[in-house]
């Protein structure tokens, strides 16, 4: 099971499936061969730099960031962090750039008062398992570290008619929810789309991400899964159409299970079943629906993630320095050359420079080069249409911002495990005939008390929540306020009320349950200051059968992109997905056929 709500909206066999399409299917052979005896990754293994993530956020920016490297990461979200850890691991010299104070981008962490407060992943799986799907755990595998993982179960829902249910996810208790809230007809309709979906599913699943690669070298790294391959491509167009044409094809008529299939296709990919892939809904309920199926959480919280890809990167020999805030790309005889930090100093680059900044941040660090001429017109055109949100001209919207609260509670009363009656995270959906549906501002607020799961995450007899509405605020709402006005802690102050009141469908007294200090709200303007996401947005919305994402290569040599802006998309398995994709880019088709080895996946045959 792959990372779900804002930590997962993406299947690995949308990615496969459209790379193989462009990359393998028009080449022939290659010159490239495969060393047998060559291994990688054995550089500094017995000097291994384990900084915390306590020491790395306390890096100031006088401290040394090398003058010359092979590879220069700019940004530390999960897909540049990924990235930066497989080509430390390939032996490359690579430094990772983050302008913020600590590492993880959207999924970073932090501590007041003794509370642990998390920016964003809710629901993590495919990690506990040893043999999984999960980019992110393959990535794990690849650099040998890993976060501790603590497994459960449950997952509530509160529904607009005041119902809520917490059952397992799994196929075990589903089909009771069904009957209650579904009423007649409503298990024999799912149960006949999970038939229908069945061989999608299996597609879906056949085929890892870990081996794609933008160039002719597919053949080989592709070629390693034959049968995977086919199983991939057999199903072709099918797995990148629209879900709604297998909803219309099925004729699905039960109120509660379209609206189910639409909140799902919706905490997946950013949009209802309309705009959703087969891909993505064939791997989610192949994954969601199976016996046995667990949710996983790194004990310590998020950030023992980036700390995980953090060691990855350096215990190779690579650095990873916050506080280097990158002002600009510096592009020299036709290629990406380097990059000059806000403090004047410059660093070269000897193959790439990778950017996990958004577009339109990444737009703006090679404005002077194009200002002056040193960008091609073909450059400037990619960037431009990278840039462009207009869909009636070809461009890709963003999707809406978030609101947050993050807030330490007394504890007293509560109960110290998960369960069906209180579980440890639950969706709120309001109203199912919202105007916009599930993407109606405020209409779904996703809510979690991480403490529950791990205890070390709040002070003894405290807990720790967070609640935030997923990608369905407008940044017009907040846009131009000034951040110290009235007017801006009045709306704060409402959005605060709005999210405490989701909190509230299982903690009735919760607001008057927090600890002075702690209540934190975040708004789109925390997101666009703090992780550099443009108008706040989550991510683009693309849709299928309208829109692709571009890839991570761009016309301007030695220029890479990663992160959710590019290939695969938005959430914790795609951005690693990402980010090893651009790192294969980078390396001989040895060194990643070498890491290929490290990796296991779930046998099929």
């Amino acid at each position: 099971m792959t990372s779900y709500m804002i930590s997962s909206r993406w299947s690995a066999a949308s990615t496969t499936l459209l790379v193989a399409i462009n990359f393998l299917l028009p080449l022939g052979t290659t010159g490239f061969v495969i060393p047998q005896n060559q291994k990688f990754g054995t550089k500094l293994t017995t000097a291994v730099r384990r900084n915390s993530l306590s020491n790395l956020n306390a890096q100031k920016e006088g401290d040394v960031v090398p003058e010359e490297v092979d590879v220069v990461v700019i940004g530390s979200g999960l897909a540049g962090l990924s990235c930066a850890a497989l080509l430390s691991h390939c032996e490359k010299d690579t430094l990772v750039l983050e302008s913020h104070d600590t590492v993880g981008g959207a999924a970073h962490s932090w501590e007041r008062r003794g509370y642990h407060f998390e920016s964003g992943p809710s629901l993590y799986s495919g990690f506990s398992m040893d043999k999984s799907p999960n980019p992110l755990k393959n990535v794990f595998q690849i650099i040998e570290e890993e976060p501790e993982w603590i497994t459960y179960d449950r997952w509530g829902t509160v529904l607009p008619n005041g119902k809520k249910f917490a059952a397992k996810i799994g196929p075990e208790e589903f089909g009771d929810v069904l009957a209650e809230h579904g009423g007649p007809g409503a298990q024999e309709e799912f149960a006949a789309l999970m038939e229908r979906m069945t061989p999608l599913s299996n597609a879906a699943q056949a085929l890892t991400s870990m081996a794609l690669r933008e160039d002719a070298g597919a053949v080989l790294t592709l070629g390693r899964y034959p049968r995977e391959l086919f199983d991939t491509l057999k199903q072709g167009q099918a797995l990148n159409n629209p879900f709604s044409e297998i909803m219309d094809e099925m004729n699905l008529t039960n109120k509660f299970v379209i609206n189910w299939l639409d909140m799902l296709c919706f905490l997946l990919q950013g949009l209802p079943a309309k705009g959703t892939m087969n891909a993505v809904m064939a791997y989610m309920l192949a994954d969601w629906y199976r016996p046995g199926v667990t949710l996983d959480f790194p004990k310590g919280g998020s950030g023992e993630i980036a700390e995980a890809l953090v060691r990855g990167v350096e215990k190779y020999g690579g650095k990873v320095c916050v506080n280097c805030h990158v002002d600009e790309i510096i592009v020299k005889d036709g290629r990406a050359a380097g990059v000059k930090l806000k403090d004047g100093r410059v660093v070269h680059a000897k193959q790439a420079v990778v950017s996990n900044a958004d577009p339109f941040i990444t737009s703006k660090l090679l404005e002077n080069a194009r200002s002056t001429g040193l960008t091609s017109p073909e450059m400037n055109e990619y960037m431009d249409s990278l840039t462009n949100t207009d869909a009636d001209d070809g461009g890709i919207p963003n999707l809406k911002s978030f609101i947050h609260i993050h807030a330490g509670i007394d504890a007293t009363g509560l109960p110290e495990v998960p369960s069906a009656d209180f579980p440890a995270q639950w969706a709120v959906v309001r109203d199912w005939d919202a105007p916009e549906g599930v993407e109606s501002p405020r209409n779904i607020v996703l809510c979690s008390m991480p403490s529950l799961i791990d205890p070390t995450l709040a002070p003894e007899g405290k807990h720790v929540l967070h609640a935030y509405v997923p990608a369905t605020e407008p940044y017009e709402w907040w846009e131009g306020m000034d951040r110290t006005s009235q007017e801006y802690k009045d709306k704060k102050a409402e959005a605060e009320d709005f999210l405490w009141s989701a909190i509230e469908e299982y903690v009735p007294d919760a607001r008057n349950r927090a600890v002075p200090g702690t209540v934190q709200i975040g708004t789109p303007l925390t997101h666009e200051r703090f992780l550099r996401r443009t108008r706040g947005a989550y991510g683009p919305r693309v849709e299928a059968g309208k829109q692709t994402l571009p890839g991570h290569k761009t016309p301007l040599e030695g220029l890479l992109l990663t992160g959710d802006f590019t290939f695969p998309g938005i959430g914790v398995p795609a951005t690693a997905a990402s980010g090893a994709i651009t790192a294969n880019n980078l390396v001989s088709v040895g060194q990643h056929w070498q890491m290929l080895d490290k990796i296991r996946l779930p046998e099929k045959y």
